[in-house]
């Protein structure tokens, strides 16, 4: 499976990602593939569906811990903070984003072990920010209509930039 980075306007990041049913050998390989892409596009998190995949998979690198979740749902938020994110299906964007200081997940890791994180800093930032993809949320939706306004021209190359590399990868 060769996986690529899907841009903004592309309807796939629209779409709330279905349940993985069974964690076996396919969805090891499709987290592997998606791990190995985030790091070559030098992102600190992908979603599936940022990979053109439907279903509820995200992986995340913060320094050396790295986190391969399967069907990831927040239980529980706390506290605030606004730290500048950007997103690999956004290039060249960045937007500083109010979310909970602390969160925790539920999911299953790799092996489809139950798992529970508790986090906060940019880890927290970084799950919130990839569990709203799974869901269908970018992070653009999470700023003011006037802040989106100013981004219409630069939101307008990612199209073209999307249509480009969909009208590549059918080839």
């Amino acid at each position: 499976m060769k996986l690529r980075i899907h841009f903004w306007g592309e309807k796939i990041l629209r779409r709330k990602c279905r349940r993985v049913k069974d964690v076996d050998d396919d969805i090891r390989m499709i987290l592997g593939e998606m791990y190995s892409l985030m790091r070559v596009s030098d992102g600190i998190g992908l979603a599936a569906n940022q990979a053109g995949v439907d279903l509820r998979l995200i992986v995340i690198q913060i320094k050396s811990n790295i986190f391969k979740l399967v069907n990831p749902k927040i239980i529980k938020r706390e506290g605030s903070i606004k730290i500048e994110e950007g997103c690999l299906s956004f290039p060249g964007i960045t937007l500083g984003i109010k979310r909970a200081g602390k969160v925790w997940v539920s999911s299953l890791d790799e092996n489809g072990s139950p798992i529970d994180i508790e986090a906060d800093g940019i880890l927290a930032v970084a799950l919130q920010h990839e569990i709203d993809h799974i869901n269908g949320v970018v992070f653009i939706d999470r700023v003011s209509f006037l802040e989106r306004l100013k981004l219409k021209n630069k939101l307008k190359e990612i199209r073209k930039m999307a249509e480009h590399a969909a009208q590549k990868s059918e080839q």
